[in-house]
């Protein structure tokens, strides 16, 4: 079994937590996997969810190499959709492709937007997930299509994106962020079920792309602050 600890106490061989509480890991998942699924596989259903998707659409994920990441792919990918990852450097475009992106770019390199625009044929995404922020996701604005849906909800740059709402609604796009995937307990323990099922029954793969002792919990920090991982990274107790 797994359980949610609210985001404390996590780091340690025990926890306690109400019998109610707890989530049933299907057999055929590695606890690694489970665990890596518990936070982001409810944020990823939900997020996708509410964007909408719909087969003709042409999505653009951002942090695509990331745990949520990876699995919003594989969610646009299984709705028929087009699937643009953005993912920095080869060995994560290379990560990204093998869960189902149809176009890779890298937005490390300058002019990354201009590759969107070319690999929408000048129309733009009509979702955009942004799982980066700051001026990654402000330059991911740009090049949304009109009457488009944006979700500004990650902040692995540093900061989430400002939006400017006025342009937003200018051009018709529906804008969502980070207050759009507030779960209540009963909601994420019911979508944890749901992504365990998804990934027991081999629709979902989450990416762990790294495992760390617990006693290495402040390398596993490390690793994660000077972004040399992939993926989610677990602590082994």
């Amino acid at each position: 079994v797994a359980a949610h600890t609210g985001g404390l106490g996590g780091y340690a061989a025990r926890v306690v937590v109400a019998a109610d509480a707890l989530i049933p890991v299907p057999d055929e998942l590695a606890m690694p996997d489970a665990v890596s699924l518990l936070n982001d596989g409810p944020t990823a259903l939900t997020l996708f969810g509410t964007a909408q998707v719909e087969p003709a659409d042409q999505v653009l994920v951002l942090g695509a190499a990331g745990g949520m990441g990876s699995l919003l792919v594989q969610l646009v990918h299984a709705a028929g959709a087009r699937v643009i990852g953005g993912a920095r450097g080869e060995r994560k475009q290379a990560l990204v492709r093998g869960r189902g992106a149809d176009v890779v770019v890298d937005y490390s390199e300058p002019g990354w937007p201009a590759s969107v625009q070319d690999a929408t044929d000048g129309k733009g995404a009509d979702v955009v997930f942004d799982g980066v922020g700051g001026e990654v996701g402000r330059a991911a604005f740009a090049v949304i299509a009109r009457g488009g849906r944006f979700s500004a909800h990650g902040a692995a740059s540093g900061g989430f994106a400002e939006i400017d709402r006025a342009e937003a609604e200018r051009r018709r796009v529906v804008l969502r962020g980070i207050q759009d995937v507030q779960l209540t307990a009963e909601d994420k323990r019911s979508l944890s079920v749901k992504a365990l099922a998804e990934a027991a029954a081999g629709r979902l793969r989450p990416l762990v792309g790294q495992t760390f002792a617990l006693r290495q919990a402040a390398e596993a920090h490390a690793a994660i602050e000077a972004r040399e991982v992939v993926g989610k990274t677990v602590l082994l107790v």
